[in-house]
């Protein structure tokens, strides 16, 4: 009974602990953090909490009360990676024992552009509407053909672009309330090559 009484505590613990894990890390491996180059100039710190500009649509509709007017805010980020496969003591195999001959794979990342563009419109005293353009997930990686572990993986590619609109209402005394949707198209490739030797 005891012994019970542990395990459902733990697991309890562990599905709060769990729930309360922020959402970027569930995906932080795929995770793109330029969305906005005015963040990126000061590394996203108060972010939502300063709506300075039209990137607010992602980082915090509410602050949307806060421009006037219409507001345009566009950007890009490029991403140039340099990520080759380092040599190691072990060697790649077929799936009968024999060796794969081939190289390290080359330089398996290409240069990457990532635009965004935000809008916001104030329709009166009390309702903005917003909307914003961007990509928060993506990965790419492309092996040379003679990679020694072209039988495992070759080109490996996921592209998300989200289109967000966004609205926000304000009572004029200072209370915002703000909502917004992220509707993703996610492409994704995953490619290897077939062993026909055996």
């Amino acid at each position: 009974m005891r012994n019970n009484k542990a395990n459902l505590y733990s697991a309890i613990r562990f599905a709060t602990l769990a729930a309360a894990a922020p959402a970027s890390v569930l995906a932080g491996g795929f995770s793109l953090n330029e969305q906005s180059a005015s963040a990126m100039g000061v590394a996203n710190a108060g972010t939502a909490a300063n709506p300075e500009n039209a990137t607010t649509v992602f980082f915090n509709p509410a602050g949307m009360s806060q421009l006037s007017g219409t507001n345009l805010s566009f950007g890009a980020a490029v991403l140039d990676i340099d990520a080759e496969l380092k040599e190691g003591t072990g060697s790649a195999v077929r799936d009968d024992g024999r060796p794969v001959d081939g190289g390290s794979g080359g330089d398996i990342a290409d240069p990457a552009v990532l635009p965004n563009l935000y809008m916001t419109r104030e329709i009166n005293s009390w309702l903005d509407v917003g909307f914003g353009l961007h990509a928060p997930y993506g990965l790419a990686a492309d092996y040379d053909d003679d990679f020694k572990g072209r039988f495992f993986a070759d080109e490996t590619e996921l592209t998300a672009i989200a289109f967000s609109p966004s609205i926000a209402v304000n009572d004029g005394n200072g209370l915002s309330i703000g909502a917004g949707v992220n509707v993703i198209y996610a492409e994704g490739k995953l490619t290897k090559f077939q062993d026909y030797s055996g």
